[in-house]
């Protein structure tokens, strides 16, 4: 099983990392904040506004660091709302023995510490315009993001997805063992192999917008607002839809109401056969998840009956 990251820290190692960034801040204290397989901290600074946060990676992938500095400065403003700026990044490893990286801080606590909250449902349709936004962010290629850019960009979806499956599907049928279920799995995403052809380009993908990592804060007037995006480890370029059913597969997980809310402030999804093409895209995202999380270790028995009930 893969274990979660720790690392034990003391203010002084703290103080030294801060101040390689900038020698008058001084930090005061500093508290581990939960989720994620990463350790992140609060780093609070004396006569400071805003804390800092220290993220630190572990060992693999090595282009980890990298890439969320590189895929957050090509979002920057078009998000239409915060997200963390990388202030650091070091990989020497001379300060502690992990790499890291120091970000702004934002405000508000994720959407999922409020689930079943009274007025979620705005903040679920502020997810939906969210996503819409990064969708309109273009990119060069088809393919997955590593600290350098696009890694084996594809021109077209089709050949990006097809590919894609058949990644996916062999890592299935290795570990899950089930071959009759592997194969009418891959017949069931063959036949709608013809949908993949309608993308109308390649878009930024979060491909993990989820209730953990957006944020939110009540307004003055007592309504949920998003306050911040962050996460971007996952990132890609792809179908707009792709990344849609992600989404829509991650969040209904945790709250089923999310679902509508997310559509409506999405908006058109702009495909010919859209439910078909979603039903797709979540079929590719459920094997790569119960590949993910059987590599964990987690045994996601659930995830499996769904794709068993997908396969009929």
């Amino acid at each position: 099983m893969a274990r979660l990251l720790t690392v034990d820290l003391e203010l002084e190692q703290v103080r030294a990392i801060v101040r390689d960034l900038d020698n008058a801040l001084d930090p005061v204290g500093f508290a581990r904040l939960h989720g994620g397989v990463n350790d992140v901290y609060r780093i609070d600074l004396a006569g400071a506004e805003h804390p800092l946060v220290l993220k630190i990676y572990g060992d693999e992938p090595a282009w980890a660091v990298a890439k969320e500095a590189l895929v957050a400065g090509w979002v920057g403003e078009r998000a239409g709302l915060p997200i963390p700026r990388w202030l650091r990044v070091d990989e020497s490893r001379t300060r502690i023995s992990f790499r890291f990286a120091l970000t702004t801080w934002l405000s508000g606590v994720t959407v999922r510490s409020l689930i079943g909250a009274p007025g979620i449902d705005v903040a679920y349709r502020q997810m939906g315009a969210l996503l819409r936004r990064l969708h309109a962010i273009p990119m060069s290629a088809y393919g997955y993001i590593v600290a350098d850019g696009i890694r084996r960009p594809q021109p077209t979806n089709d050949e990006y997805m097809r590919s894609a499956f058949d990644q996916v599907f062999r890592q299935f049928r290795a570990q899950c063992g089930e071959e009759a279920l592997t194969r009418r799995l891959e017949g069931n995403a063959q036949s709608r192999f013809d949908l993949l052809q309608h993308s109308t380009g390649p878009v930024f993908c979060h491909d993990d917008l989820q209730q953990g990592n957006v944020l939110v804060e009540h307004s003055k007037e007592g309504n949920l607002q998003l306050t911040g995006l962050i996460d971007f480890g996952n990132a890609r370029a792809g179908d707009a839809l792709f990344d849609l059913a992600k989404a829509l597969f991650c969040c209904t997980h945790e709250d089923p109401r999310s679902r509508e809310p997310l559509l409506a402030g999405y908006g058109d999804v702009g495909h010919p056969d859209p439910e078909e093409a979603l039903w797709l895209y979540t079929l590719f995202h459920k094997v790569s998840m119960w590949c993910h999380l059987t590599r964990r270790g987690d045994g996601p028995a659930g995830l499996l009956r769904d794709l068993d009930d997908m396969s009929r």
